[in-house]
């Protein structure tokens, strides 16, 4: 009887110890997902609203500057998926319409790859879907009603630009500047991305530790800001020879966490132009 007592007792430690080890690691990844979600970022456009996966394949539409009629389903469905997965890298928190855009896009693309035995002409079949169009389009006569709304406010108040920011109000004769919309951002990510060695992409872009800090790379900013009124985004990216994947995403979350928290303005002198960013006027000490 002994014996067994004897044996019994060791199980009953081990046990207790794996069930040990298992709570300690549940709350290990907890923390670690605390800390990540810090900088989760809601992406909001100029008025406040989040944009939606029509806003990011209209933009797409503009930058391949094709007619509507012409885009290919293969393209666009490639690019939308490639911007999910960038967002995802930055940690920019998209809506459930994304992922329901998505497989819609991939529902259209694998139609067209199937063969109609009732049409001889596939070729149109690679393009958008009709329905697709007319939502695109109404989407964006929406958009340009919103945006002559903004404009006649903007004259009924007198106000141009953004009073709270440090950026210069335009001369006359100038053209006004753009927001920066999230595309234009994943955009200029990927740019970036491009740029690495072949070796830092698969560094397993690690950025909870000391090393890519997001927290320094904010300061980094706020730094470059205190010597000028604004400075480019490739500014950041001068010495891409020498970063790594986890600093070029850590430095994409700083930039996101400024905005957020209303520090910096991102703006543009042209659709497709270089990105600017500048210090908020409340933020100037």
């Amino acid at each position: 009887m002994e014996e067994e007592s004897g044996t019994d007792k060791p199980a009953l430690v081990t046990d207790q110890t794996e069930s040990d080890l298992s709570a300690a690691a549940d709350a290990e990844d907890q923390e670690e997902k605390e800390e990540l979600s810090e900088f989760l970022v809601h992406w909001q456009g100029p008025e406040g609203d989040e944009e939606g996966p029509l806003s990011v394949l209209w933009k797409l539409i503009e930058s391949y500057r094709v007619d509507i009629f012409e885009i290919s389903i293969h393209r666009i469905t490639e690019d939308f998926l490639s911007f999910m997965h960038a967002a995802r890298d930055l940690r920019v928190s998209l809506a459930s319409s994304f992922t329901v855009m998505a497989a819609r896009l991939i529902y259209y693309k694998s139609k067209a790859l199937l063969p109609d035995p009732g049409f001889e002409d596939t070729e149109e079949d690679s393009h958008l879907p009709p329905e697709l169009i007319q939502q695109l389009l109404e989407y964006r006569r929406f958009q340009m009603a919103s945006e002559t709304l903004r404009e006649m406010d903007d004259l009924s108040s007198g106000i141009f630009g953004r009073p709270d920011s440090a950026m210069p109000e335009p001369e006359e004769g100038e053209e006004r500047m753009l927001e920066v919309s999230l595309v234009d951002l994943i955009q200029a990510y990927h740019k970036v991305l491009k740029r690495l060695e072949p070796e830092a992409e698969d560094d397993g872009y690690e950025i909870t530790g000391e090393e890519w800090s997001v927290d320094l790379k904010m300061e980094e900013i706020r730094l470059l800001l205190q010597d000028a009124i604004s400075f480019t985004f490739d500014d950041l990216f001068e010495n891409i020879e020498q970063m790594k994947k986890g600093e070029v995403i850590a430095m994409f979350l700083a930039i996101l966490e400024l905005t957020r928290l209303s520090e910096i303005v991102l703006q543009q002198d042209k659709i497709f132009g270089q990105i600017l960013i500048f210090k908020r006027a409340a933020t100037i000490s």
